[in-house]
């Protein structure tokens, strides 16, 4: 096993609303941590310190996973390679004149039958399920937008894009003259939630958004598993626990079909590292 495969290294994907960041040695998961959308002032700091605790913690940001490392930091390797995929254009000039970034497009993916506006978010997330939880392979993703990523045999079949729940919260609020801000951050007590035939507005909203989002979801696994049976199904994004918790409520049989696994992308910026090494090696 060379070096490469063993060292230190950062993982990090960049999503509309926040940034994940992933931290292994080698082939080794060491932990993940995420922010909100860093400035550029920040950014800067992180790469004067190439990444080491000090620079997080002077930013107020506790770097967990530096503790899973034999020396207990980054640093020790001097420049750690940073492997980032982004949706968001501006935060990749920042990381430019990093030394050691390795910049993940789609094109990069080791995904077959891909196209060019694919998002590269997407396309980590198929492969890291694929690798993590097998072939063929639905990836879920409860974000900003909600897709639907199927794939089999290392190549992608297709899928759906709609808006997020929280987007669609949003959108009703910002489009509309009298319907009031709504988050997912609600009661859920004292009564079953959300009604389904609700008999005020925020109620009304909540239903609405809700039971549709989860009927269209239930919709397309069983699409899913018609046309690939015994398939794996994968959950991932930031409202996948919500969205999970309340369709097992309605739908307790899919609890034992359905899999919750939020650092696809971390999984799929592995096996591009990793087949970029053995590349190398090959040389």
């Amino acid at each position: 096993m060379g070096m490469g495969q063993r060292q230190p290294w950062l993982a990090l994907v960049i999503g509309n609303s926040r940034w994940h960041w992933g931290g292994f040695e080698g082939d080794r998961w060491l932990g993940t941590w995420h922010t909100a959308p860093l400035s550029l002032a920040q950014v800067q700091q992180l790469q004067r310190g190439d990444f080491a605790i000090a620079a997080w913690r002077q930013l107020g940001i506790d770097h967990a996973p530096s503790a899973n490392l034999p020396n207990g930091d980054f640093q020790r390797q001097g420049h750690p390679e940073l492997w980032m995929a982004s949706v968001v254009k501006h935060p990749v000039a920042w990381l430019a004149n990093y030394p050691a970034l390795h910049r993940v497009e789609t094109a990069l993916v080791p995904l077959h039958n891909s196209y060019p506006t694919l998002g590269v978010d997407r396309a980590l997330a198929l492969v890291g399920a694929g690798e993590t939880w097998g072939w063929p392979a639905l990836v879920i993703d409860c974000g900003t937008a909600l897709t639907f990523t199927a794939g089999a045999d290392g190549g992608l079949i297709g899928g759906a894009i709609l808006p997020g729940l929280r987007s669609q919260f949003r959108a009703l609020h910002t489009d509309t003259d009298q319907l009031p801000a709504l988050d997912l951050d609600l009661d859920l007590d004292p009564s079953p939630w959300p009604r389904r035939w609700a008999t005020d507005t925020a109620g009304a909203i909540v239903s609405g958004i809700l039971h549709t989002q989860l009927a269209g979801i239930r919709d397309f696994i069983a699409a899913w598993e018609v046309d690939y049976p015994g398939g794996a199904v994968v959950f991932t994004g930031g409202d996948s626990e919500f969205v999970i918790h309340h369709l097992k409520k309605q739908t307790p049989a899919l609890a034992q079909r359905i899999n919750h696994d939020p650092d696809l992308g971390f999984w799929g910026l592995r096996v591009c590292r990793r087949r970029s090494l053995e590349a190398l090696e090959a040389l």
